[in-house]
């Protein structure tokens, strides 16, 4: 089975899945692409490349603008996520939610600083890191921080969590990409934007490049937030 999102949305194409009792893997291509895993009709993983569990489904869209679906009867094991009806309900809330709370935070990789517990440290914490250092839910943390930079008590820095990744660009990117060149394996992202490529540039060069295939550990937790970034920074 495979179609268009814009003839068939994709709740309707969840709805058939579970209505169907089918097995394999509903695999989305949107602006951000993910899978879900069902047995039986009922949803038992999934998520953004390698960002799976519910966390990752509940930072998913679940109703993309456009994009097409595929869905691949295939063996798989797992425990659901919980009761269809109250997963499904969950997700949409809480990716539309996502999406208010993004657009004060910018994304969870964002790093701020302000008289916040976890927070209060000289150079600040991203919301992920904080969310890792507490074992909080992310969301749940994203939600207080958006919270606390209404009210002031916290300021959106310039940085962000994916500022520490080294690239190793290939000849043929490094010759043809601007921030490409000035990546060598050993200077970090945030590196290339200390020394003067912008900011704007470095997101989108590293977004693209995730986007032709570029895979290293965490790299879908990147692609959401770089995303989220491009819709509310940029």
């Amino acid at each position: 089975m495979q179609g268009l999102l814009s003839d068939l949305p994709l709740l309707g194409v969840l709805e058939l899945i579970h209505t169907t009792r089918q097995t394999g893997v509903l695999e989305v291509q949107a602006d951000v692409p993910f899978t879900v895993a069902f047995v039986n009709g009922e949803i038992v993983s999934g998520g953004i490349l390698d960002w799976l569990g519910s966390e990752a489904l509940h930072a998913s869209p679940m109703l993309p603008e456009s994009g097409m679906f595929t869905f691949e009867p295939r063996a798989v094991t797992g425990m659901p996520l919980g009761a269809y009806g109250h997963f499904s309900t969950d997700w949409a809330r809480i990716s539309d939610e996502w999406g208010q709370v993004c657009g004060v935070i910018g994304s969870p990789s964002r790093v701020f600083q302000g008289q916040l517990p976890l927070f209060d440290v000289p150079q600040g914490r991203s919301v992920r890191a904080a969310a890792r250092q507490a074992e909080v839910p992310l969301f749940q943390v994203a939600q207080v921080v958006a919270q606390a930079v209404r009210d002031g008590r916290l300021e959106p820095q310039d940085r962000f969590e994916w500022f520490r990744l080294r690239l190793m660009p290939t000849r043929q990117r490094a010759a043809l990409h601007p921030v490409a060149r000035v990546l060598d394996g050993e200077r970090t992202l945030g590196d290339a934007v200390s020394i003067g490529t912008p900011l704007n540039e470095v997101r989108d060069y590293l977004l693209g490049e995730l986007r032709l295939g570029l895979r290293f550990p965490g790299s879908g937790w990147v692609l959401r937030d770089l995303v989220w970034e491009q819709k509310n920074l940029s």
